[in-house]
């Protein structure tokens, strides 16, 4: 059985009655820094169902591949029967996450608020079911917007504002002549009041989350509660693989909202060096197959890629066959370099130049961009690059094929073609 095959079917598996070192080995893989696994494995180890919990703010309305990673551990924990808290920032994304930060965030209203949690469970429902019966999803707001101001007077007095001017984000605000709001500093124990509320065990969110985990803790602490354990998963490298975080800012990120033939695409452009981390990031890779997929990786790394893309495909619809259709269409593609007719979309010949009929298709976002590509000899009418006289002249005879970049084509309409 191959590598996507196995893994998917593991993807959907229940881990209820797996033992703790089981689970662990399931997680250490995607984790990057933990407070601390030891602590985990011991809570684990009582049998009972854990509180665990996982916090985002709402702050915009699409996501990437690199915001579901920590989610991938949420799922892990889900499926083996523990309790899920699922906590939607209504009220600190007002406030924004200072976290990285080189300014103050900017408000946000209630309606958009409450429309990007809609949008975020849409997008994220495809690598975590949110419905499941061990979810509970909440709203912090519940809690925060009418607690007496006695009550948020006794969690400020916690509150240490000289450790709190220590985090670098916001001394290098404070260096370079921003402000950083009392708000701010008080966001970290806005997210321990959330696990004060919900008796939390375990947290989980990235590393960047490092500072505000540790205020989490002491809240807890300051509370007579056990202070939450942590596990906090790596930031994903940008599908560029140069180092840099996934952005969309960036363009080296990959929807949520991407088809699975976009996905399998994205997955097939990454550099050798970041199969690895994104099988550990995403697919159920236990600890002891580390050794054995680097030496796979190393061997073949094309054919690593495209199970790696097969994976990806197929989670992103819960359907493998779908993985498994995204693979034969690259293989038939860019490997046997054909093109089958329902991958050609039609050029409607109704309009005046080439770039008119390629930027109709609705593809590309102005025809600055298409112009760029012709510049960079990516569009090509059967398979000979265009010139830009050719791009701005008048559209080539009927069914003549034209290529934009390696995954689209298109077929000059017949005059008789009804558009």
């Amino acid at each position: 059985m191959s590598f996507s095959e196995k893994k998917f079917s593991k993807t959907y598996e229940s881990l209820e009655g797996a033992t703790p070192n089981e689970l662990i080995s399931l997680i250490e893989p995607k984790i990057e820094h933990a407070i601390t696994i030891d602590s985990v494995k011991e809570q684990l180890e009582k049998g009972e169902p854990l509180n665990i919990k996982f916090g985002t703010d709402p702050t915009g309305p699409d996501l990437h591949i690199g915001h579901v990673v920590p989610i991938r551990v949420l799922d892990i924990l889900s499926r083996a029967g523990h309790n899920i808290d699922l906590v939607f920032g209504d009220f600190t994304a007002k406030v924004g996450d200072p976290s990285g930060r080189s300014n103050e965030r900017p408000l946000l209203t209630d309606e958009k608020i409450s429309e990007n949690v809609s949008t975020f469970r849409t997008q994220v429902n495809k690598y975590f079911d949110t419905t499941r019966s061990n979810v509970k999803v909440s709203h912090n707001s519940d809690w925060l917007k009418d607690m007496p101001f006695s009550e948020v007077f006794k969690y400020l007095q916690d509150v240490n504002l000289s450790e709190a001017m220590q985090r670098r984000d916001f001394r290098t605000r404070l260096l370079g002549g921003q402000g950083v709001s009392l708000a701010e500093a008080f966001y970290g124990t806005m997210m321990g009041i959330d696990s004060v509320q919900l008796e939390t065990d375990i947290e989980i969110g990235g590393i960047d989350q490092l500072l505000n985990f540790q205020q989490t803790r002491e809240v807890q602490r300051n509370r007579g509660q056990h202070a939450e354990s942590v596990l906090m998963t790596p930031i994903l490298e940008g599908t560029s693989g140069n180092g840099i975080k996934m952005s969309k800012s960036l363009g080296n990120f990959v929807p949520l909202r991407a088809t699975p033939n976009e996905i399998y695409g994205k997955m097939m452009s990454i550099p050798d060096d970041l199969i690895l981390k994104y099988m550990t990031a995403f697919a159920p890779v236990e600890q002891s197959e580390l050794e054995g997929l680097s030496k796979q990786i190393a061997d073949n790394p094309l054919e690593m890629k495209k199970q790696l893309a097969t994976y990806m495909a197929a989670i992103s619809t819960s359907e493998l066959s779908k993985g498994l259709e995204e693979r034969e269409n690259f293989e038939r593609r860019f490997v046997n370099k054909t093109l089958d007719e329902k991958d050609i979309q039609v050029l409607p010949s109704s309009v005046d130049s080439l770039i008119d009929g390629i930027f109709a298709t609705g593809n590309y976002s102005s025809r600055g961009e298409i112009r760029r590509l012709a510049l960079q000899g990516a569009i090509k009418i059967d398979g000979q690059k265009v010139s830009e006289e050719e791009l701005l002249g008048a559209l080539p005879e009927s069914d003549t094929i034209v290529t934009v970049g390696k995954r689209s084509a298109y077929r000059i309409a017949n005059e008789n073609i009804n558009i």
